[in-house]
């Protein structure tokens, strides 16, 4: 039934991807496309409030017997409206029209797909309890979802489920990846300054030496942490910035380094973070030099639930067929701050594989022909976790 629907829609689903796409907006100012989803989901037939968060928008559809004072068991579903602050270099003839915005990461194509749900299911009311669709405000900033919960998303808006998916290349093209538990890493910070006495670079035994000190930390960090996990559980520590000095025979004063730590497991998240404190207060005793260091937690590691990995797999192997379903597939050590929302609400976040370049990639394309895919299975999780015999069990 919905791909006979699709057929009469994919052009419009289409033209919205081409017209969120030409005019990316970052983190918190999304104010253009959260103002299209709004009248889109207001013409659907949709309950609409905006603003949650700053820029978040929530849709919500009662199904043929449901009501706002009887809405019977209420699944929702997530997209993104945020673009990335990068120029885009893919060929496309929609092209971003935003100088150093682009939806490099398919977040458009995200939306389209919850819109297209969303418009499936608004002429489809077949179903009993009712649907949500929660588009989130600066995902790529990784504080979208907090700030749409402070601002009481799921007291306002409460769920029994959520689910969301990301295109991902390496996936074979249109099939479906269901990790059982961890689907993305955790996300934290860690910045660094490291102070010393400047020196003559003759003369080091005057003073101390923060680059030196700098390297000795990365390196021993990254030796630990190899030893310190299970080699069975995902950790890794990555320095994308180390600076200091301003001669070259001069032993700097100071040293700047920052990094990120992703995990796809809490306590391993913790254990990391204990040994970077403690690297850092041993190498103050080994190079005589201060060391301030904050960690700072970002994002926890988005856990898909049994009950709703489960719901999933059989929505998928509806729609698609179990050739094109891939069970307890491997998650990735990028972050998503889904996780705040799984972690509140059972959820499960799954994969939609496509060809081409990675996502953040400057010629990333979101793959069009898996806007269907996506839609599709959120319509039937729609139908069959609302079901009221989900009750009676």
């Amino acid at each position: 039934m919905f791909d006979q629907w699709y057929a009469g829609q994919q052009e419009t689903s289409l033209g919205w991807l081409r017209q969120i796409h030409r005019h990316p907006e970052v983190g918190y100012e999304e104010v253009r496309t959260s103002a299209m989803v709004a009248r889109l989901l207001t013409e659907f037939g949709y309950e609409v409030e905006t603003g949650i968060g700053g820029t978040g928008v929530v849709g919500t559809l009662h199904g043929a017997e449901a009501s706002a004072a009887n809405p019977g068991r209420c699944i929702a579903f997530r997209a993104e409206l945020d673009a990335l602050p990068m120029t885009e270099k893919a060929d496309v003839d929609y092209a971003s029209e935003v100088p150093g915005k682009f939806h490099g990461c398919g977040h458009d194509g995200h939306t389209t797909t919850a819109l297209t749900a969303a418009a499936y299911l608004a002429q489809h009311r077949d179903f009993d309890g009712t649907v949500r669709f929660i588009f989130q405000t600066a995902e790529e900033l990784l504080t979208g979802a907090r700030a749409m919960i402070a601002d009481g998303l799921f007291d306002r808006f409460p769920c029994d489920e959520v689910y969301a998916l990301h295109n991902v290349p390496g996936l074979p093209v249109g099939h479906v990846g269901i990790p059982a538990t961890a689907a993305l890493a955790s996300a934290d910070n860690i910045d660094i300054t490291i102070r010393a006495v400047g020196a003559h670079g003759s003369m080091p035994h005057t003073g101390t030496d923060a680059i030196a000190a700098g390297a000795n930390f990365i390196t021993s960090v990254q030796h630990a942490a190899t030893r310190l996990a299970d080699a069975r559980d995902a950790g890794v520590i990555s320095f994308g910035l180390f600076s200091g000095g301003t001669v070259r025979n001069v032993l700097s004063d100071e040293a700047r380094i920052e990094g990120t730590m992703r995990t796809s497991a809490e306590g391993v998240r913790d254990r990391l973070a204990q040994l970077l404190v403690d690297a850092a207060r041993a190498t103050e005793l080994m190079f005589g030099v201060e060391i301030e260091i904050d960690v700072v937690k970002v994002a926890p590691v988005t856990l898909n639930h049994a009950t709703t990995v489960s719901a999933v797999v059989a929505s998928a192997t509806r729609v698609l067929g179990a050739e094109r379903v891939i069970e307890n597939a491997r998650g990735i050590m990028a972050s998503e701050d889904f996780s705040e929302m799984s972690a509140r609400v059972p959820g499960t976040f799954f994969f939609v594989g496509q060809d081409g370049h990675m996502p953040h990639h400057p010629e990333f394309v979101f793959d069009p022909n898996i806007i269907p895919v996506g839609a599709a299975i959120f319509a039937d999780l729609a139908r069959t976790r609302t079901s009221k015999t989900l009750n009676s069990h």
